[in-house]
């Protein structure tokens, strides 16, 4: 379900489907620490796999995050069926050539590297080379071996591993996700509902930072068109993905505040994500200090006399429980963001934990107990 509207600069959709989920759930799964997910259960969930299945989408795992490109063009209904549909009209090797190039591959001269090693059937150190020199960042900064050499091994075999990625997809939806679409479907939709009501009402930048909990851009960039797509597995992170030089979708997310990911959960992920954040002492007292004064993480480890890579760390955490602002700088200003506190989302906290705690039901084991 999409649904258009125009702002003076750029133009907005609103893409509404499982199918985002339908990866973005895979890889939640597959790095459940990053997503704060308990990594007992999200194990539990990929042991339904085969172990063929396994192997092969965790090699895809080193050096991609999931298509999300390929997603803005399905035709509707943008669910995890019409996907799959979609890739079993390509023949295996096409499959790999529409899901593993992303815009900035494409860009970077990426897609000639992997057609010469596909056509030899195996690749050599000049394409190690060659694709090295091609991914390094504008600041120098090289993709590790480990990445480039997962790409060239997949390319080295592009109707092997075409037929083996769709078979793994589609026993993932049969396994797991064919039962969770139903279930998240409906927030989903919500969302986009949601939002599609706010576009053209605010600025631009103040809906980005409605949908995303906490994103302040400083200053946007130049874009023609804008995508935004909610996801039930992202929440409250905001994901970015380059679909062209001025497009852009932006994931954002669509579980409402008293839900959770694991089905049957009673207590919000929201408020767990938040007590566990509040109990740091050094999170605590970053959460004081950007209180007062908006700072980045540099200025940060300055005061709390911590590596900057240590507060990064604890930022990503109270990122992820909501409570902070990232304000992101202008794009090539030397700023760097700075992160402040969200002081409506510690008084939402605070009622949440009110709410769990005097909430008239009890969970079935509860009533056990009980009686």
């Amino acid at each position: 379900m999409s649904n258009e509207r125009e702002t003076t600069a750029t133009k907005i959709t609103i893409d509404v489907g499982t199918a985002y989920d339908f990866f973005l759930s895979l890889s939640v799964l597959q790095s459940p620490k990053k997503f704060g997910v308990r990594g007992a259960w999200a194990s539990g969930m990929l042991a339904r796999l085969t172990a063929e299945s396994r192997e092969t989408l965790q090699r895809v795992k080193p050096f991609a995050t999931y298509p999300m490109h390929h997603l803005p063009t399905l035709p509707e209904p943008k669910n995890a069926e019409s996907l799959l549909w979609s890739l079993k009209q390509l023949e295996p090797a096409a499959r790999l050539r529409s899901l593993g190039c992303p815009w900035e591959l494409v860009d970077c001269g990426c897609p000639a590297i992997f057609e010469e090693v596909a056509e030899r059937g195996r690749w050599q150190a000049s394409d190690l080379k060659r694709l090295g020199e091609a991914l390094r960042s504008e600041d120098g900064k090289e993709m590790p071996e480990k990445k480039l050499i997962a790409m060239l091994d997949i390319w080295s075999d592009p109707e092997g591993f075409g037929e083996a990625y769709f078979s793994a997809l589609r026993n993932y939806y049969d396994v797991f996700f064919a039962e969770e679409e139903k279930r998240i479907r409906p927030a989903i939709e919500a969302a986009g509902d949601r939002i599609a009501d706010l576009v053209g009402k605010i600025p631009l930048s103040d809906l980005i930072e409605e949908i995303s909990s906490g994103v302040r851009y400083e200053a946007l960039p130049d874009l023609e068109t804008l995508v935004l797509a909610p996801s039930y597995w992202v929440t409250p992170l905001l994901m970015t993905v380059y679909l062209r030089p001025k497009s852009r979708l932006l994931l954002f997310g669509a579980r409402a505040t008293g839900d959770s990911i694991v089905p049957g959960e009673t207590v919000p992920d929201s408020l767990v994500h938040a007590l566990k954040a509040l109990s740091d002492p050094t999170r605590l007292r970053i959460l004081r200090i950007v209180a007062r004064k908006a700072l980045g993480a540099a200025e940060l480890a300055r005061l709390l006399r911590l590596r900057t890579p240590t507060v990064i760390h604890h930022i990503h955490a109270l990122r992820l429980s909501g409570l902070i602002r990232i304000q992101v700088p202008e794009q090539g200003a030397k700023e760097k963001a700075r992160f402040s506190l969200r002081e409506q989302a510690v008084q939402e906290i605070m009622t949440s934990l009110d709410s769990f705690l005097h909430r008239t039901e009890l969970d079935e084991e509860e009533k056990l107990q009980e009686d």
